[in-house]
């Protein structure tokens, strides 16, 4: 059973430009009705069934959520695991994207088989951490919960044959827009080429004025996030920031890497800025996985804890952005849930791939169909997403 639904981009289009840009989601918001009576353990086993795509990340936030709520807290062996599980996700949902997702939308033939070895490796050693990470009772013993060396190296030699050509540390030292296109123009993977379409046809195609949602704090979240998830009905439907749509994903990540800020002083927050940081966060979180997942590169990816008593709150930025799960949980059973994923941040209905696409200059249809795309990909959705052209 999913919960998942999908989204509809209508395009009324005059012929020269996208004249307005609608979106139309069926996403049910069924998890209140799911989980809701259930004992924590029986709605932690049953969330990650909810979800087909970053099932692993939905599991972290579910975990941290009840134990917050139940006023317990993940002991060092359950957090690692958790942020070892949803960076190994996170890699193997950029690499689908990247070299699968992003060819089938420019109508290039997806490069299928690297994307299946990364899974298959990674595959055992996320069944061996999962059940760390869902625990939590805080009872892990000290087990070893670290990524394999040859995972990682693996991972490494995999995504410097087919994305970056180089080693991803290589990569990550590129620092401005001469240094990209001369990466680009002796490097042949699908990601360099779609780069290169996107510069020097359409640099700034998904463009918008919505701002970019850097990783928050914990007191940024009670002050300008939670207030509303509390009080107003719908919000996991349609997420603001202190009532302002905002984008959320790698770009809000990695806004400050010297390429990424490169590109996005140029470009603006277009489908190639987003392209750019998501290469950038893939080549980091591949690098610095052989080393301590938790700390190494100063971040965390999970977080979770207390709003009052039986209430909790789990935080985990996926590979599309931040996720949140809310938990009230009182005498043994869930008495209230609330999930707000990644994908309502970035497709709500006045936010950024809507605001990005209208505008959008396309003298053919089938051209403006693929630009669309490439602008829904950009953003990854969690779920299916159609694209209509009518003609306004």
């Amino acid at each position: 059973m999913t919960i998942e639904g999908e989204l509809t981009v209508r395009l009324d289009w005059d012929g020269r430009r996208v004249r307005r840009a609608t979106l139309r989601s069926t996403r049910p918001f069924a998890a209140p009705r799911v989980l809701v009576s259930r004992t924590p353990g029986e709605a932690l086993r049953t969330v990650p069934l909810l979800f087909s795509i970053c099932a692993h990340a939905q599991a972290a936030a579910a975990a941290g959520a009840i134990e917050a709520a139940t006023g317990r807290a993940g002991d060092a062996a359950t957090v690692a695991a958790r942020e070892a599980t949803v960076r190994l996700e996170t890699i193997q949902e950029y690499l689908w994207r990247i070299l699968i997702d992003w060819p089938r939308a420019t109508g290039r033939e997806a490069d299928v088989l690297p994307v299946a070895a990364a899974r298959r490796v990674i595959a055992p050693v996320l069944a061996r951490l999962a059940p760390i990470a869902q625990r939590t009772d805080g009872s892990a013993d000290d087990v070893g919960v670290a990524v394999p060396r040859e995972l990682a190296a693996e991972l490494a030699r995999l995504v410097t044959r087919h994305v970056f050509g180089v080693e991803p540390v290589a990569w990550l030292a590129l620092r401005d827009e001469d240094a990209l296109g001369a990466w680009i123009a002796r490097t042949p993977t699908a990601a360099a080429t779609l780069l290169e379409e996107l510069r020097t046809r359409q640099p700034a195609l998904g463009r918008s004025d919505i701002g970019l949602m850097r990783p928050p704090l914990r007191d940024e979240l009670r002050a300008a996030i939670l207030p509303a998830m509390r009080s107003l009905e719908g919000f996991e439907r349609t997420p603001a920031w202190q009532g302002v749509p905002v984008e959320t994903g790698a770009l809000a990540r990695r806004q400050s890497h010297p390429l990424v800020a490169a590109v996005l002083a140029r470009y603006g927050n277009a489908v190639a800025t987003r392209m750019v940081a998501r290469l950038a966060e893939l080549a980091l979180v591949v690098s610095c996985l052989a080393d301590s997942v938790a700390d190494h590169d100063g971040e965390r990816w999970v977080d979770a804890f207390p709003l009052g008593d039986h209430e909790g709150l789990g935080v985990v930025q996926t590979a599309r952005g931040l996720l949140l799960h809310r938990a009230q949980v009182a005498e043994g059973r869930v008495t209230g849930y609330q999930i707000v994923a990644p994908t309502e941040w970035n497709f709500h209905p006045d936010g950024a791939l809507v605001r990005g696409l209208e505008g959008v200059e396309a003298t053919d249809e089938a051209e403006l169909a693929r630009d669309a795309r490439l602008a829904v990909q950009a953003l990854d959705p969690c779920v299916a997403c159609r694209v209509e052209v009518a003609h306004a």
